[in-house]
Order: structure tokens, then sequence, then C-alpha cells
């Protein structure tokens, strides 16, 4: 009998595991896609760019940095210096 509570938290654990995946993989295209929204936008806002920027910082990853992210972060940061000045 303590085999199947041991099997039934491996399966719990798994399901987990593949939920915060999903979790981590919708708000990093929702990162994305707001990225690319506001490179489009013609006069988008500065709260807006610096959310963004912050967020897709978060979600690029620390040490194995999403090379898609890193172009997207260093767009947006010369848009909103355009923007400022």
């Amino acid at each position: 009998m303590e085999y199947v509570y041991f099997f039934l938290v491996v399966l719990v654990l798994i399901g987990i595991l593949v939920f915060t995946n999903k979790i981590d993989a919708r708000a990093k295209n929702k990162w994305r896609k707001s990225a690319y929204s506001l490179l489009e936008e013609g006069n988008p806002s500065p709260e807006d760019i610096k959310n963004t920027i912050k967020s897709l910082r978060l979600y690029g990853g620390r040490w194995r940095k999403d090379k898609e992210f890193v172009q997207l972060i260093s767009r947006l940061q010369e848009k909103f210096d355009n923007i400022k000045e």
C-alpha cells in the first residue's frame, strides 16, 4: 500500500510541474505579444514600455537568456529613449 501512496505523490508532483510550465509559457507569450504590439504602435506610453521591459527581463531567463527577449528589450529601450527626447 505504501507503494501506491508513493506513486500517487509522484504523479501529483509531475502534474504540478506540467501545470507551472504551462502557466510560465502563457505569461512569456503574453509579454512577447505586448512587446511586439508596443513596437508596432506609433506613440506608446512610457509606462507601458517600462512595465514590458521589466517583465521581459523577468521571463527572459537568468542564466540562459532568450535571444528573442534580449532583442525585444534592446528595441524597446531604443524606442523609450526616442520617446523621452
